[in-house]
């Protein structure tokens, strides 16, 4: 049975990759879905069409690009434009979001048709708490909505820098931690429910999260997570997070086999790993008070876990994530935490009342504004601090000997 399974996965996989080659070479015209939230770029507006069935990489300027800039995922827009295949080069660059060719835009109807209803909702519910967090200056805005649901468009490329030089950059990934939080906010009506009841709503609130955070890969893996274990405890047993993890990356990767071209979902699974395998046994090797042990634990195992993949991919891993996590991650989960309804709360008022209840929404939004300025100025000042080449080599040797010596002076003191 495993040996037919893997054929077919195999064989699977070989028909996506083989569809990877499939773009048209002829001009189209006709209606063609959002698939990703458009953005600016190259002095125009870039967007990723379903055209016919299959996904093209669209750029469009001028009338057309301001046109398509004001649509979303799941829109319906009547375009023109020519296609053509991707280069040979870029093939697996794109082929974890299924992307066959480019598409040069020519002209983009001004109609914009709605999307199906549960995208109509995300949309929703993503441009409320935009409205609340326009109360806020550009940046800090743009780095509030990269936290609570990952949209990091308008994040300028200084800030982008700035957290992936500091090791922060997973903090603007919607992860494990954010869907903790969604399911923390929400659970208090779920758990109200009957068992199979409270499975569904919860399976719904998920599906409707990943909807939202557009599907990136590490909120698959982590929605994919908290449902097996939903269906877990519905069925009245405990599922360890090693073999939930596990069974996650095996069913995403079957249903969708290009995803093992995806960086993210490398990111997530191995950080994963790292906090199920590595931080226990940290957390037993290091000595001291809790309150220091446990988030020092955590946030190591966490970058030993990726650190195969940020050595081979990008070549580094700043040993200065190790201070930075430690002081951005904790205020980052109470942006994530209190950010998601208070924000929606303001939206939806200013939606409903308008201007005058601006002052009220800039008041409430004033603390989220202040822990999400910490956490810019913790990247800021971890990308000016961190050492690169040889010094960041050295600088991971130095934390390494400083917990073991950390380690033996508990030791000797007990």
């Amino acid at each position: 049975m495993l040996c037919v399974c893997a054929v077919v996965l195999l064989l699977h996989g070989c028909f996506q990759w083989t569809q990877l080659r499939s773009a048209s070479s002829e001009p189209f015209n006709g209606f063609a879905r959002v698939v990703e939230d458009p953005f600016a770029k190259f002095g125009g507006t870039q967007v990723v069409l379903s055209i016919e069935g299959k996904r093209y990489l669209a750029l469009a300027h001028s009338v057309a690009g301001r046109r398509m800039l004001s649509s979303e995922a799941g829109n319906v827009l009547h375009v023109e434009g020519v296609r053509s295949p991707l280069p040979s080069t870029s093939v697996r660059r794109y082929a974890s979001r299924h992307i066959v060719g480019t598409f040069s835009v020519t002209f983009t109807d001004e109609t914009i048709f709605p999307a199906s209803p549960l995208f109509r909702s995300a949309n929703k519910t993503r441009s409320t708490m935009l409205q609340a967090a326009r109360q806020m200056p550009r940046d800090d805005a743009a780095l509030f909505m990269g936290l609570v649901i990952g949209d990091d468009r308008a994040q300028p490329r200084t800030m982008i820098t700035a957290f992936r030089e500091s090791g922060l950059s997973h903090l603007t990934a919607v992860s494990g931690q954010n869907v903790a939080f969604v399911l923390t906010v929400f659970g208090v009506y779920i758990n109200r429910a009957r068992t199979w009841w409270r499975l569904g709503l919860t399976l719904f609130l998920l599906g409707w999260f990943v909807v939202v955070t557009r599907a990136e890969p590490s909120v698959l893996r982590a929605t994919m997570m908290a449902a097996m274990s939903a269906l877990a405890f519905a069925r009245g047993r405990d599922l360890p997070a090693r073999k939930a993890l596990l069974y996650s990356v095996v069913v995403l990767l079957a249903i969708d086999p290009l995803l093992v071209f995806s960086i993210g979902m490398w990111m997530s699974s191995l950080a994963t790993c790292g906090l199920i395998f590595i931080s226990p046994w940290l957390k037993k090797f290091l000595h001291g008070p809790k309150w220091i042990r446990e988030p020092l634990a955590t946030t190591l195992g966490a970058q030993l876990g990726v650190m195969p993949i940020s050595l081979l991919i990008f070549s580094s891993a700043p040993a200065i994530a190790l201070v930075t996590n430690l002081l951005a991650v904790p205020v980052a989960g109470f942006v994530m935490l209190a950010g998601l309804p208070i924000a929606f709360i303001c939206g939806l008022l200013i939606t409903l009342i308008g201007p005058a209840v601006y002052p009220l929404c800039m008041v409430a939004m004033l603390p989220i504004q202040c822990a999400v300025r910490w956490v810019w100025w913790v990247a800021v000042v971890g990308e000016r601090m961190s050492p690169h080449g040889v010094a960041n080599a050295l600088l991971w040797v130095v934390w390494g000997c400083f917990l073991v010596a950390l380690h033996r002076s508990a030791r000797m003191h007990t």
